[in-house]
């Protein structure tokens, strides 16, 4: 392999993809190596290393997974990207856990895992300019979130030291911080990583369902119940069930739920003896919710289960607590929408970042994250602007498609969704009021178009 240029080694069995990103590489300035084989591969690092490895997840005969390890027992240091069609938390979580620096979900086009490419060598480099940048910068962009601020470096302490532990934790912050990815990171840097990690958004699911969806359940103990299932509960025994909107569950299940944490037993719908578990709850939910003089004075939530979840509590700050961070989380979405829709954008002018820099942001940084989005699709130049009332000031249900760009319904619908969702605090009954579906519509709506991330 030639020595000048960024040397690459790609793994997909695909031998179309492996063209496709051969002949892409080339216009880029790097040396690609392609193979369809993981162990060929494998092999060839070892005789030769790489700057970067990018693998494919489904395989045949060693899967990416595998090959994650087997090439972190080589070289524990060399950035590897994962790429797949099959992309959820769970998945993103496993491929993190395994040793993948980042993850992109097929299809994408080269533009936007070139960006992904070029970040990842950029803090390969960094980190050999000397250990005192390296803590920097590991500081700065940890558990896939970016964050200078010192609220956010105290959300990373709280990690490292709670994610060994396997006591339960509740995570606490406004709709839109990212409790997600704390959860996420709980279970990575966790005590059982290998473990399973199962989420389940507790107010998304329809009432009628969620006790199923807990507990699991019989053949024939629901109508339609043609097979037994096992609820997220048994699923994540070995590792990490993460509950979002926890007080969404009602009362009756709170207890039931507070009673499998504490005995690590269940019962399935329909059956007659209990099953042993052994999983680690993280729970999250709107920080308000969680006063303990609200609680009372509203029973949304059962003393027990509250007790037993506050035993640790990590609190994801607001992004008005956390301003100095947003230059870098908007220059952040700039690039990963400017790859995404192919749009040569470099930024927004300086009196725009100002403005974003100042703006409320109720919705926080999911919100920050869909007015970026939306900037760059309407971009019609190089540089992007953000008008002084914001972009409310175009009225209320304008919508404004460049005339160059005609996007999906699919993708209008996904956009237009988490439009409403920003508007309505991030509650999903008030969402769906909004758009005048029921909940368990929106519910598989969200399922469908989940957003990669």
């Amino acid at each position: 392999m030639p020595a000048e240029g960024p040397r690459i080694l790609l793994v997909d069995d695909d031998p179309v993809t492996g063209i496709v990103m051969q002949r892409q590489c080339a216009r880029a300035g790097y040396h690609c190596r392609v193979f369809q084989s993981a162990q060929a591969a494998l092999d060839a690092f070892a005789a030769e290393r790489a700057d970067l490895l990018v693998t494919d997840l489904r395989m045949p005969h060693m899967n990416g997974f595998e090959f994650l390890e087997r090439v972190r027992a080589v070289d524990p240091d060399v950035p590897i990207l994962v790429m797949t069609g099959y992309s959820s938390i769970e998945t993103a979580v496993e491929s993190m856990k395994r040793g993948a620096n980042d993850f992109i979900k097929k299809p994408f086009n080269f533009a936007e895992l070139n960006v992904m490419i070029e970040r990842t060598l950029q803090a390969k480099r960094a980190r050999g300019q000397g250990a005192g940048q390296t803590a920097t910068a590991q500081r700065t962009d940890r558990y896939h979130m970016i964050g200078q601020a010192p609220a956010m470096q105290r959300l990373f302490h709280a990690i490292e030291r709670v994610a060994p532990t396997q006591c339960p934790v509740l995570i606490t912050g406004e709709a839109g911080t990212g409790k997600t990815l704390v959860a996420g990171a709980l279970h990575a840097h966790g005590a059982r990583p290998d473990g399973p990690f199962v989420a389940l958004d507790c107010g998304a699911v329809p009432r009628s369902l969620i006790e199923s969806e807990l507990f699991g359940h019989e053949r024939g103990a629901l109508p339609g119940a043609q097979q037994r299932k096992a609820g997220v509960l048994e699923q994540a025994s070995g590792g990490t069930l993460f509950l979002d909107e926890i007080a969404a569950l009602p009362a009756t299940l709170q207890a039931a739920l507070a009673r499998a944490i504490e005995t690590q037993r269940l019962t399935r719908l329909g059956a007659r003896a209990p099953v042993a578990i052994d999983v680690r709850i993280v729970g999250a939910c709107n920080r308000d919710l969680w006063d303990l003089a609200a609680v009372r004075a509203t029973d949304q939530l059962d003393h027990q289960l509250y007790r037993l979840l506050d035993r640790v509590r990590i609190d994801v700050p607001a992004l008005q607590e956390r301003r100095e961070d947003i230059p870098a989380l908007v220059q952040h979405f700039v690039e990963h929408f400017a790859a995404r829709y192919n749009r040569q954008v470099r930024g927004f002018d300086a009196a725009s970042l100002q403005r974003l820099c100042a703006h409320a942001w109720p919705g926080n940084v999911r919100e920050l994250r869909t007015a970026v989005e939306r900037c760059v699709i309407l971009a019609a130049g190089t540089e992007l602007a953000w008008p002084a009332g914001g972009q409310d000031t175009d009225g209320p249900g304008q919508i404004v498609f460049p005339e160059d760009n005609f996007p999906s319904l699919d993708e209008i619908e996904r956009q237009y969704i988490e439009h409403v969702l920003e508007r309505a605090g991030g509650k999903k009954t008030r969402a769906a009021r909004i758009l005048e579906i029921n909940k368990t519509t929106l519910w598989r709506k969200l399922r469908r178009n989940q957003p990669d991330s």
